[in-house]
């Protein structure tokens, strides 16, 4: 049984107990005894230390008397031999295999693998081939020999590449002589190639457009010697078949020539003395022709215009509608009093006096004497009888027998401003554009643009451009000639359209002639450029709209019917066949152009700001 220490004791403490319990339980038997010796005679009595020593002692005594046998291990051979065989069985297996796999497979594989190179090698070429990559294609076929000698399909496609090589070079060659223009030696080696390789690339096209270019180039030549020798209509033929076969052969020297052969043409027929009235069709189509070639040419396009007038004037003449040939031919005289001689003035004569004829028999004196009197100033060799005529209708206009006219007044203009300013811009220099007044709160003032409402320019403020603006709008009341001009007068009290005659030396000053006798009023008249028609704004149907009629009154057409909206301030293109004004319809007044039948209405302005009072430049 373990001993313990009172309460006083101090054997506890003493180093030499300590360090004879560490001995004792680390199981150094021999030291441990030896300390707890001592510590017995120092401590004597001490039940702790008399029980440690004599279980050292003990445990001593045990040790040395006690043998350890060794335990004697049984071997079980039997697995051990069984896992034995098992693994010399699978070593003699790996054995054979390797055996097998050097002496079978490996040479198959290596076949094998052989036989991938070749097939790629010869994909390859036949790739390089067809993109006409011919050295690559050879290389390729050379490996692919030189694994394979015996290859026939190799040793046949290497002989195929080798040939597809020398056709290209000679085509090459060929091409390179069709560009630089020589023929003959591009068609010879076209023709090699053509007996070398039937159908090779592109040589059949090549053939028939070098042979296409020289028949076109003995038609020009032709026409050319044709033209030298005086033969216009056979040479015109003969350019004409160029077009038709190429349209892109020298297509401007082509173009050129067939323009001013057919203007030529056209004015030869013109020209020809006697003047043939019958043959102006035959010119019409000529300068038709000149203007299928050059459609923007100004010539051409007056020309052509002059002639359909007179054919118009002449169907109305031949029908004896007097009023109708004289609308047609009134712009062709006016812009080229000469026309076919004096045919177009002798028309027009016949046409004013059975015009005036039929209104004196109506009891219409005033316009009797306008038509007497414009056919008294035709400058023709004898016109007596119309200038007799006119003058026994002038007795017979007595004051009673027209209407009190008394000019609308007009806006007062602003005094000038005093500070000096630039000279501006002459107006007329914007023919084909349109001056317009902008209220752009950036920068109001006056600007033009083009007709579709592009290319806007800024030419200065209203004041500066007042009066030009004023005098510009001035010359659209007159007529094409100048002579006439139309204005805004009471008529019975209603403000209306009149036309002012021409002051003459042997009438003098005639009263103005009303164009207007409508229930509304009618405003801001604008002649047409060829003098056909006049355009003005009406209250006719409660609304301000723009109606156009004839000079003489005699057809009166609304453009458009209004409801709550209101157009105004019209403006003809130079062409007479558009008309440029400005409304409301959108809200905001802006600029608006339409057809001469009140079709196709246009905003040109699509601003938010105000945009009004146009004058299309003519």
């Amino acid at each position: 049984m373990a001993a313990t220490f009172g309460a006083n004791s101090t054997e506890y403490d003493d180093p030499q107990f300590q360090e004879a319990a560490t001995h004792f339980h680390m199981g150094q038997w021999d030291k441990a005894i030896r300390l707890l010796e001592t510590l017995q005679a120092r401590y004597p009595g001490d039940a702790r230390i008399d029980q440690m020593l004599k279980d050292a002692r003990f445990k001593a005594h045990l040790e040395t008397n006690t043998e350890i046998k060794e335990k004697r291990v049984i071997i079980n051979w039997r697995p051990i031999l069984t896992r034995v065989a098992i693994v010399g069985t699978l070593a003699l297996l790996v054995i054979a295999g390797i055996w097998v796999l050097r002496a079978r497979l490996l040479p198959m594989l290596a076949e094998a693998q052989l036989q991938r190179q070749q097939a790629q090698l010869m994909n390859t070429a036949q790739a390089a081939l067809t993109a006409g990559d011919y050295d690559t294609a050879e290389q390729r076929l050379l490996e692919l020999l030189a694994k394979s000698p015996d290859d026939v399909s190799a040793t046949a496609l290497l002989a195929d590449t080798r040939w597809q090589r020398e056709l290209f070079a000679l085509y090459n060659e060929a091409v390179a002589a069709d560009n630089a223009g020589n023929d003959e030696l591009a068609l010879s080696m076209y023709a090699d190639l053509q007996m070398k390789s039937p159908g090779y690339r592109d040589v059949s096209n090549r053939i028939l457009a070098i042979r296409h270019t020289q028949e076109l180039d003995q038609l020009m030549q032709q026409a050319k010697n044709l033209l030298m020798l005086g033969f216009e209509s056979e040479a015109s033929n003969a350019l004409a078949q160029i077009q038709a076969m190429d349209v892109n052969y020298r297509r401007s020297e082509v173009s050129e020539m067939l323009f001013d052969l057919n203007m030529r043409r056209g004015k030869r027929i013109l020209e020809q003395n006697p003047p043939q009235p019958a043959e102006v069709s035959v010119a019409l189509a000529a300068f038709n022709t000149a203007l299928q070639q050059q459609p923007n040419d100004p010539g051409a396009i007056t020309e052509a215009r002059l002639a359909v007038g007179f054919l118009r004037g002449r169907e109305a003449y031949d029908q004896r509608d007097w009023l109708n040939t004289i609308n047609s031919l009134r712009p062709v005289f006016a812009e080229r009093a000469s026309y076919l001689g004096n045919t177009t003035a002798s028309m027009l004569f016949v046409s004013m006096m059975g015009a005036g004829d039929d209104y004196a028999a109506s009891n219409d004196l005033l316009n009797a004497y306008e038509m007497y009197s414009q056919a008294c100033q035709l400058p023709l060799s004898d016109t007596t009888s119309a200038c007799a005529k006119a003058s026994s209708v002038v007795p017979l206009l007595t004051p009673t027998a027209t209407p009190t006219l008394t000019p609308t007044p007009g806006p007062t203009a602003p005094p000038p401003s005093a500070t000096a300013t630039a000279t501006p811009r002459p107006l007329r220099t914007f023919r084909g554009r349109i001056i317009f007044k902008s209220e752009n709160p950036d920068l109001p003032g006056i600007y033009v643009m083009d007709p579709d409402g592009s290319n806007r320019e800024y030419l200065g403020t209203f004041q500066r451009y007042e009066q030009a603006f004023a005098d510009l709008r001035e010359t659209e009341r007159y007529s094409p000639d100048g002579t006439y001009w139309v204005s805004t007068a009471d008529v019975d009290g209603n403000p209306q359209i009149i036309l002012h005659l021409p002051v003459t030396s042997q009438f003098g000053e005639l009263p103005p002639k009303p164009v207007t006798r409508m229930t509304g009023m009618s405003y801001d008249p604008v002649w047409s450029p060829d003098g056909a028609w006049i355009a003005f704004v009406t209250t006719e149907n409660e609304s301000d709209d723009i109606w156009k009629t004839r000079p003489d009154s005699s057809e009166q057409v609304a453009l458009m019917r209004n409801d709550w909206e209101w157009d105004k301030h019209p403006s003809w293109s130079p062409d007479s066949q558009r008309i440029v004004f400005f409304s409301n319809r959108d809200g905001d007044r802006q600029l608006f152009v339409m057809d001469t039948n009140g079709r196709n209405v246009t905003n040109i302005s699509r601003v938010p700001w105000a945009e009004y009072e146009p004058i299309w430049v003519k």
